[in-house]
């Protein structure tokens, strides 16, 4: 039984990976940052308002998947 609570496709090498809800909103926390570093998004009040899926549209674009693995699986 895994903790996973979200999964990625990456189309690009056909990898899945797997989060738990703190690795999850951390790796999403730090796809912020590097998009606030890299000026692509400058104000960054708008990055940290940008929904999960937008931060990942905005730093792999159709490459990357994501969605949620349900809690109640039978």
């Amino acid at each position: 039984m895994t903790n996973a609570q979200v999964v990625t496709f990456d189309i690009a090498n056909g990898t899945f990976d797997f989060y738990t809800k703190e690795q999850w909103d951390n790796q999403v926390q730090e796809w912020r940052d590097e998009l606030f570093e890299s000026g692509m998004i400058g104000d960054r009040d708008i990055i940290d308002d940008i929904e999960e899926y937008e931060v990942v549209d905005y730093m792999y674009g159709e490459e990357l998947f994501v969605d949620c693995i349900p809690e109640d699986v039978k």
